[in-house]
């Protein structure tokens, strides 16, 4: 051993002591931080049309969501899809079947009478009013999709061009 490899030794055994120090006291179990999510975060945006305040009446589902077929290729539906999508009539939308596991968060926007898109304010998230719930994987329930919740009660006008041309709310939709 030459005196460089000793010098490396002492240095690293001074920076193991100071380490050691900073540590004192128990810190307690260390574990999994979560499941792995090596792909990220998943989103799908739904579009909603209503005949009236409280009654869906059709909902565009984007390719990858469902698992089954025929919702799997996505699309326009305007009657409910076995159990897998059930809507029609209701201001809920109840998913089964779904390519991810987990709903972890949801937003949603509104076509106003003003004639422009915006987001549900943050007082109409709540369990009372528009909100989801999650009793399995692979399935969710989203609730209190009312227009009073999300445009402000009208259904009209509808937005006039763009991709969601027709329509009158949004929902996006995150997975993990």
């Amino acid at each position: 051993m030459n005196s460089s490899d000793l010098l490396r030794i002492q240095v690293a055994g001074g920076l193991h002591c100071r380490a050691l120090n900073n540590l004192i006291g128990p810190t307690g179990p260390t574990g999994s931080i979560g499941p792995p999510n090596p792909t990220g975060l998943k989103s799908f945006t739904l579009f909603l049309d209503y005949s009236g305040l409280n009654a869906i009446t059709k909902v565009y589902v984007p390719p990858g969501l469902f698992a089954n077929a025929p919702l799997a290729a996505g699309g326009v539906f305007t009657a409910n899809v076995g159990t897998d999508l059930t809507f029609l009539g209701t201001n809920s939308i109840q998913l089964a079947n779904t390519t991810n596991a987990f709903l972890s968060g949801f937003t949603l926007s509104g076509y106003v009478a003003a004639g422009y898109w915006q987001p549900i304010s943050a007082a109409r998230l709540i369990p009372t009013a528009t909100h989801y719930t999650v009793t399995t994987d692979y399935a969710a329930n989203l609730l209190g999709l009312g227009l009073g919740n999300i445009n402000g009660g009208t259904t009209v006008p509808k937005a006039p061009s763009g991709i969601v041309a027709g329509y009158v709310a949004t929902i996006t939709l995150f997975y993990i």
